[in-house]
């Protein structure tokens, strides 16, 4: 093989090894490392979705739910009382849709899942069907539009004290989930301290 047909076979070589690794899934912005080591190619990106069959808790992982918490802690801060059950109810639905799926998060999710739809109860029960809707302006970690409805003021204390025990409650159960695995026991519990912050957020005054 001449110079010519050698130089235009390495650059092909070249170009598609450019082109394989530049399609590799990425998870917020960056390639999450993999339980074992190396990357998990398995990852969907921070818009939505979740891993895949994930066997066992990483600092990586747990690190973003516990951001994702804390980022719609700080958005619903920034509404008015009225607001914030159902703020908190739709930024914990949108978070548990991300928390990877596999039996090292699994308990975690379903926890926050049942969270979110307790506090939907609470918001349908109490719902002010005059009050104007909020539109959301989203967060660091959460960019997608939302529009959140009000509770009756009359029936606010009462709603957030509901909510309250909500938090308290799906808090509790991660800890207690903790205990079962030591391999995830301090997750879940970096995972239920930042679901207990945002009791904060439940107060009527």
């Amino acid at each position: 093989m001449g110079k010519p047909e050698t130089v235009r076979t390495l650059a092909a070589a070249f170009l598609a090894t450019t082109l394989a690794l530049g399609s590799m899934p990425e998870a917020y912005g960056q390639a999450a490392p993999a339980p074992g080591g190396g990357t998990n190619t398995g990852i969907a990106t921070g818009s939505g979705g979740g891993l895949m069959d994930t066997p066992t808790p990483t600092d990586y992982l747990t690190r973003s739910i516990v951001r994702n918490i804390n980022a719609a802690s700080a958005e619903c801060a920034a509404y008015e009382p009225v607001y914030r059950i159902d703020c908190l109810r739709q930024r914990l639905l949108d978070i548990a849709r991300r928390i990877p799926k596999g039996k090292a998060y699994d308990e975690a999710r379903q926890i926050v899942q049942r969270a979110a739809g307790r506090l939907g109860r609470i918001q349908a029960a109490n719902l002010d069907a005059k009050a104007p809707r909020m539109r959301s302006r989203g967060n660091a970690r959460m960019k997608e539009t939302k529009t959140y409805t009000a509770v009756r003021k009359r029936n606010l204390e009462k709603a957030m004290e509901a909510a309250r025990q909500v938090i308290e409650e799906a808090q509790t159960q991660l800890l207690r989930a903790s205990e079962n695995s030591e391999k995830r026991a301090s997750h879940y519990r970096d995972i239920a301290a930042a679901v207990g912050s945002t009791k904060v957020l439940l107060r009527s005054i």
